[in-house]
């Protein structure tokens, strides 16, 4: 019987003469791999394996894809090293500034550099590679007359715009002014930055339709060639592209959803993140950095100016008013007396004035104010839901009602029998398994049964409707009945003649400690879409703060009192709050081995709990985290805690 053939030997390729040994990030989410490795550089790649290229190297017995991030003639390790296999491509994707900004961004998120380099360098796409030389000169925009006229109806606006030509770095957090595009706003600072050929500008909004808002102020005066939209949904050669002509300069100004804020723009002098309460700020995935936090970091580190703005204003931009770090801009007394809407809110007696309405969860006042509307123009009702009927309860105790599968019943569009929402099997003989009884009545109602309440009340009235999955972009000033969704509202060129705010009352009473803070958001945002003088509902009682500050236009004095209820209650962000998951030994065994001040609040029966520790000490206690994982991924007896720094759902 022939033996088994000998193993052949590697060939020994000779390595670069100069600094051989290059240091490595490897692609890998287990903590206790978030370190540098080292490996050897062959001669062939030692012009092209240089700091910041993706690199393919052999870990564990496996092929691996990591970034270069150092040279050096020796290294620190004792063991035998391994080449490098290949240089994936000598593009620089990864620059020292936004190393340090990734390394950073896993300090203050506990999380690891691989989590976060895959938000800031998007996969590479060869095609996209061979971009054309760009020979044209950069040119200088101006700002207009305009500019400063609008900026100067917000207190220091003028200044603002001032100090942004003349390269002096500003922070400030701003409220948008009402019947004004927000937009507008953002295109000034732009072209006050812009200014400046060599100046660059990071534009942060939620989604893609204000991102196409944000480039129809600007398109004509700033080139294309000069501009990059940085996009999750632009599809992976097109999102690359665009990345490398920002990295390479060929793009100054880019504007993009939440992975933008790594986006490596050259010279960067101003960043400006808009509407940064809205959740699609926050990264879905471990480990879920918020980009309005990464902005802040990402100024300090570079010491630019950096502008937070949105149409209400969120408890964390307040806190850093508050702390000084930040400045807070209004609008201007004068321009909100000239401008804001009439904000008509909820009084005793409202919906006795029509038991109908009563019952249709619409008062009085918002069917008068709806039908003088139409009149006008277009009239906007802001339905906080989807769906038909998306929640039921029982009519006598009140329970939700839910299917045998656990799902939630609800009324679809055309349908007299309510159906699971999980399921879709229909609930032909529901029981409340509370109470036995069979009735049953609407917690919530959604967009459609609004629109069908309006279409009966004013028939022959056009009504359409705007949802997130069917968005209404574009709407003239001819009289209709808009039925949307928060965050998609449709905006007409003179604005809306009326707008009506429904179940305003039940989004203050949500069981969640931003309820204020969201409902003032989505109020504020709608509002601002309304005429000068035009009349407003919400269908909330006057003496609630958030529709206080709405009436008296004044944001930055609802984020002021919920910030000020925080800090009597010790809650974020006058505190830094952890959540961890996992068994209730291994949260304490965590928890446990921490040595920085804090605070544990459970675990819970279900295996939650939290670490609550002061401002001062956030920062080290999310670097303690990330070590203590670290050592606990490379346990095998040591159990999963699932760490969230700064968690948005506070519930235990």
């Amino acid at each position: 019987m022939p033996g088994k053939p000998a193993p052949r030997k590697r060939a020994v390729l000779p390595l670069a003469e100069s600094n051989p040994i290059a240091h490595v990030r490897i692609d890998s989410s287990v903590p206790h791999l978030d370190k540098i490795f080292d490996y050897q550089v062959p001669e062939k790649y030692s012009s092209t394996a240089i700091d910041g290229v993706r690199v393919r190297v052999r870990f564990a017995g496996r092929l691996v894809d990591g970034f270069v991030v150092g040279r050096a003639e020796s290294s620190s390790t004792h063991a035998a090293l391994r080449p490098i296999e290949r240089v994936i491509s000598p593009e620089v994707v990864l620059i020292p500034e936004i190393r340090e900004l990734i390394d950073g961004v896993a300090d203050r998120y506990a999380g690891t550099f691989s989590d976060v380099v895959r938000s800031a360098v998007p996969p590479r796409h060869v095609r996209a590679e061979t971009l054309p030389e760009v020979t044209e000169q950069i040119k200088a925009t101006k700002v207009t007359g305009a500019d400063f006229e609008n900026w100067s109806k917000y207190g220091h606006g003028s200044t603002l715009l001032t100090r942004l030509m003349d390269a002096k770095p500003s922070r400030w957090a701003w409220s948008a002014r009402p019947a004004h595009s927000w937009a507008a706003d953002i295109a000034a600072l732009i072209r006050a930055v812009a200014s400046d050929p060599a100046a660059g500008v990071l534009v942060v909004v939620p989604d893609k339709s204000a991102v196409d808002l944000v480039l129809g102020q600007i398109e004509s005066d700033i080139d294309a060639a000069e501009r990059a939209v940085l996009v999750a949904d632009a599809g992976p050669e097109m999102r690359y592209r665009e990345f490398l002509r920002v990295l390479r300069g060929h793009a100054r100004i880019v504007i993009g959803t939440r992975s933008a804020v790594f986006a490596p723009v050259r010279d960067l002098r101003l960043i400006i993140v808009w509407d940064d309460a809205d959740e699609s700020m926050i990264e879905p995935h471990a480990p879920y950095w918020h980009a309005r936090d990464v902005a802040v970091m990402r100024a300090h580190l570079l010491g630019c100016s950096l502008a937070i703005g949105s149409a209400a204003r969120s408890i964390a931009a307040q806190s850093l008013c508050e702390s000084g770090w930040a400045r807070s801009i209004t609008p201007s007394r004068s321009a909100i007396k000239s401008d804001a809407p009439v904000i008509r809110s909820l009084q005793p007696g409202d919906e006795k004035q029509d038991s109908a309405a009563a019952v249709a969860r619409i008062p009085h006042t918002a069917w008068l104010v709806a039908k003088e509307g139409l009149r006008e123009g277009p009239v906007l009702i802001q339905v906080p839901r989807r769906g038909h009927t998306p929640a039921l309860a029982c009519q006598d105790c009140r329970l939700r009602a839910t299917c045998e599968c656990g799902g939630p019943l609800a009324l679809t569009t055309g349908s007299t029998v309510p159906s699971c929402a999980w399921c879709a099997r229909p609930a032909v003989s529901w029981i409340c398994p509370n109470c036995r009884g069979t009735s049953l009545r609407a917690v919530t109602i959604g967009v459609e049964r609004t629109a069908e309440e309006f279409g009966r009340a004013f028939s022959g009235a056009r009504v359409r409707w705007s949802t997130g999955e069917s968005p209404l972009r574009e709407i003239d000033d001819s009289p209709a009945l808009i039925v949307s969704t928060p965050g998609v509202e449709p905006i007409p060129p003179r604005g809306y003649s009326a707008i009506l705010l429904l179940d305003a009352r039940s989004q203050l009473e949500h069981p969640s400690l931003h309820a204020a803070e969201e409902a003032s958001m989505k109020w504020f945002t709608a509002a601002a879409l309304a005429r000068p003088g035009a009349h407003v509902v919400v269908t909330a009682e006057s003496s609630a703060p958030a529709v206080q500050a709405l009436i008296r236009w004044d944001a930055a004095w609802i984020a002021a009192h919920e910030l000020a209820q925080r800090a009597e209650t010790g809650l974020p962000p006058v505190t830094r709050m952890v959540s961890l998951r996992g068994s209730a030994s291994d949260i304490a065994e965590l928890a446990g081995s921490l040595t920085t001040p804090h605070q544990l609040l459970g675990p819970t029966d279900e295996g939650r709990a939290f670490l609550v520790t002061s401002r001062e000490h956030g920062l080290s206690l999310s670097r303690e985290l990330r070590s203590v994982t670290s050592v606990r991924s490379a346990r095998r007896d040591a159990g999963v805690v699932h760490v969230v720094c700064d968690p948005r759902d506070l519930s235990l």
